[in-house]
């Protein structure tokens, strides 16, 4: 589950699924979504990100702050997830302007409101992006 919240002149988003893997892919179709809308995205490459920081909401915040960077610094969009231990796989994309339409820009995901929390029904995180 995903939906937006409304938050002035940033973007807040609530992620909720039953495991630490179904919220990474929420995290990437999340991004995806606010950055090309439903246009397709194809896992044509993959990328290996090494696990950043402590704990499991350390990680997945920095997992979301990784997306944000490769989405700005190298066109990259993510398609999918699988994560390897507490590393993650990505697959997907560069943007391609003939078959992608961009929505909107991330400037960053930030630590303002962001929650990272567990629990009967699994996990569940809120975050701000700045557009």
């Amino acid at each position: 589950m995903r939906r937006l919240l409304a938050h002035t002149a940033d973007l807040r988003a609530e992620l909720a699924a039953a495991d630490l893997e179904a919220l990474h892919a929420e995290a990437v179709a999340l991004v995806r979504e606010i950055l090309v809308g439903d246009s397709a995205v194809e896992p044509r490459r993959e990328l290996r990100l090494p696990p950043a920081g402590e704990d499991d909401a350390e990680r997945f915040f920095r997992f979301v702050r990784e997306l944000v960077y490769l989405a700005d610094a190298e066109g990259f969009l993510p398609a999918s997830v699988r994560l390897e231990g507490a590393a993650a796989a990505v697959a997907g994309e560069s943007f391609d302007e003939t078959r992608h339409r961009a929505e909107r820009q991330i400037k960053a995901v930030t630590r303002h409101r962001y929650r990272f929390e567990r629990a009967a029904a699994g996990l569940r995180a809120e975050l701000v992006f700045d557009l």
